[in-house]
């Protein structure tokens, strides 16, 4: 009788352990796929939030920068209410060697950043002040018809006392001469609607 009560004390004994084991190994799975869930439907989720947020902080800044580029347009001086004035204030800004003042005469960033590259390589071979000498008087220049309604072009005659080796725009790295002789020029300006000025389109 007594053997009989240990042994069901025993199975009673051991049926508290057998529950915990259960249920420590059910936590575990429910633990491993909540794991596996979180890697594979938290991850793309998150990545996803990340990417938009990031996608939305760029389009700000877009947005930011072109009304800052817009203002800076609208307070852009370096042009004249004529091609003339705005010419002539290119010329004096050139001789007075202030190049990068200079280059903020023209009408595209690409060709500021361009003139600038040029005048400074220019100033520094000492060629800058020849080319400053050829350029024409206002009075030399006529105008003639062009394409564009905001635009203006203006040609004069240049005369070339010696042969002139100039980059090919067309082919990188290739040369054009340009012969002795008399050839025909043109400046073309363009009006910033911005600013409401004349900048310089070609030169």
């Amino acid at each position: 009788m007594e053997q009989q009560n240990f042994q069901i004390q025993k199975e009673t004994a051991q049926q508290p352990v057998e529950k915990k084991s259960k249920k420590t190994y059910l936590k575990f799975i429910f633990g491993f796929f909540g794991i596996i869930l979180a890697v594979f439907v938290g991850y793309p989720l998150a990545k996803y939030a990340y990417e938009s947020y990031t996608a939305k902080k760029m389009i700000s800044n877009y947005f930011k920068w072109e009304e800052e580029y817009k203002e800076s347009l609208k307070n852009d001086t370096f042009g004249g209410q004529t091609p003339k004035e705005t010419y002539e204030m290119f010329v004096e800004t050139l001789k007075k060697g202030d190049i990068l003042e200079v280059a903020k005469y023209y009408y595209r960033d690409e060709d500021r950043i361009s003139a600038y590259k040029r005048f400074d390589k220019m100033q520094k071979d000492g060629s800058l002040a020849n080319w400053i000498a050829e350029l024409p008087d206002w009075s030399k220049m006529k105008e003639v018809e062009y394409w564009d309604p905001d635009g203006k072009e203006f040609n004069y005659e240049r005369f070339r006392e010696k042969e002139e080796i100039i980059d090919d725009l067309l082919i990188k790295g290739e040369k054009i001469i340009l012969p002795i002789g008399k050839y025909n020029r043109a400046i073309i300006f363009k009006i910033s609607k911005s600013a409401n000025i004349w900048k310089i389109y070609e030169l």
